[in-house]
């Protein structure tokens, strides 16, 4: 599910890298103040496979000031102060009720049941297993207090916010944990629906504060083919063998849908996203179009993969994309430009003409484009130059290699899972765009 999330890919628990980091501080400096209070910010994604480094930024006798860096930015900051006296965490009565395990899975919570909600989460992991992982927090911080701190993500990521939780930060007291339970009280203390933000009370296991987080919308559903049907005629695109590559989800799974209930054949592709491929592919079928499903990947060279298709394309519709909004370091990151260039230039034009083999007669593409080619915003300047470019090679391959018919055209801001937002913004109503550019591609394979 993470390729459906505004993070596109799997990433590193928030809390697991501070626990890295505390570990990393208190190994190199055995001898640092007790801390009376925590304060992080977790600022930007770490990926699996990222290289993180540590910098301790600061130390003097009241605080200590240290971050973790990826590709030279900064993804979590860590404040750690010495000089408040440690007290009690237990105030006076308690914030929730029953104790309870931790889910199975994440509770997926509607925005308007979060505010209030209130309760006792029992500590996932156990002391021993967090103290073999992080032995030097461990000491330094306490097992119990470490075993706290991990159990706030599970307390954001599987309860409240839940499932299509973001944890921004905490501000935590430490205090006492003697005699305290290996459970976490929480209540929700505040909610902003502007933003979707979420702020939790906890305490418990020595630690009492507060954690920030955000409930991010849930991931775009796209119209299903029973509502789409009617717009079309039944057999209106039944000369068609449509190829929709990255056709799983978003734009791609709008046209299988609007393909198959005009009576087009439609394969379509996926890299990373079977199970989203097979349940379109599934809901065409059901409701009595045709479709089928392949693995793809525009990293690849086309000709082989393409061998394998059920039927010869005469449309191609690319819509195969990476993630768009990148981590960035800077203005300009020329490996973000290289990785756009791989899959808008590179893939789509040994696809292209992989697929002009097999049909010589003719085969009619089509390219989305973005209107951010015109006007973008900075974190989009790779993304832009590259779709701008790809303009020019699709003119090119019309010139150059006869029987390829191009269709290019710069899409609005759409609802997808990549342009999916913290918070609601307009987009146009993806039928409205799409259904006139597959009927443009129908009429140009007729007039070839």
């Amino acid at each position: 599910m993470a390729r459906r999330t505004q993070a596109g890919a799997p990433v590193v628990h928030g809390v697991h890298t501070l626990l890295w980091l505390l570990e990393c501080v208190a190994g190199r400096h055995p001898d640092i103040p007790t801390a009376t209070n925590l304060k992080a910010r977790f600022r930007k994604m770490v990926y699996i496979g990222d290289r993180a480094d540590t910098e301790i930024l600061q130390i003097t006798s009241s605080a200590l000031r240290a971050r973790v860096l990826v590709d030279g930015m900064e993804v979590i900051s860590v404040s750690l102060g010495f000089d408040a006296p440690q007290g009690p965490v237990q105030p006076p009565g308690r914030v929730g009720a029953a104790s309870a395990p931790p889910p199975p899975s994440p509770v997926d919570l509607p925005f308007d049941r979060i505010p209030g909600l209130a309760g006792r989460l029992r500590f996932a992991a156990g002391s021993a297993e967090l103290e073999r992982m992080f032995p030097h927090a461990a000491r330094y911080l306490g097992v119990r207090r470490t075993a706290a701190l991990a159990c706030s993500s599970c307390l954001v990521g599987m309860v409240v916010p839940g499932l299509h939780s973001l944890y921004g930060g905490l501000d935590l007291s430490v205090g006492d944990d003697r005699g305290e339970a290996d459970e976490l009280d929480y209540a929700v203390t505040a909610v902003d629906q502007r933003f979707r933000m979420v702020r939790l009370a906890i305490r418990g296991g020595g630690l009492v504060g507060s954690l920030d987080t955000i409930c991010r919308l849930p991931h775009v559903a796209q119209a299903s083919i029973a509502s789409i049907a009617p717009l079309v005629a039944k057999d209106e695109f039944r000369k068609s063998n449509a190829l929709v590559v990255g056709g799983s989800r978003g734009l791609g799974e709008v046209t299988a849908k609007l393909i198959a209930a005009g009576g087009g054949n439609v394969t379509v592709t996926y890299s990373s996203g079977k199970t989203d491929a097979d349940a379109v592919a599934r809901e065409i079928r059901i409701w009595g179009g045709h479709c089928e499903t392949a693995h793809y990947d525009v990293r690849q060279r086309a000709a082989p993969q393409l061998a394998a298709l059920p039927c010869i394309p005469t449309h191609l519709y690319y819509f195969a994309t990476p993630t768009i909004f990148k981590r960035r370091a800077g203005i300009w990151d020329p490996r973000i430009f290289e990785e756009f260039n791989t899959f808008y230039l590179d893939g789509f034009a040994d696809l292209a003409e992989a697929c002009l083999r097999l049909r010589p007669e003719g085969v009619c593409v089509f390219y989305p484009s973005t209107v951010y080619v015109d006007s973008w915003p900075a974190e989009l300047t790779e993304y832009a130059m590259s779709k701008a470019a790809g303009e020019i090679l699709c003119a090119g391959l019309q010139i150059q290699l006869h029987g390829l018919r191009m269709i290019a055209r710069r899409l609005p801001r759409l609802p997808t899972d990549q342009t999916n937002s913290l918070v609601p913004i307009d987009t146009a109503d993806p039928l409205d765009v799409i259904l006139p550019i597959v009927r443009e591609m129908q009429a140009s394979n007729r007039a070839s």
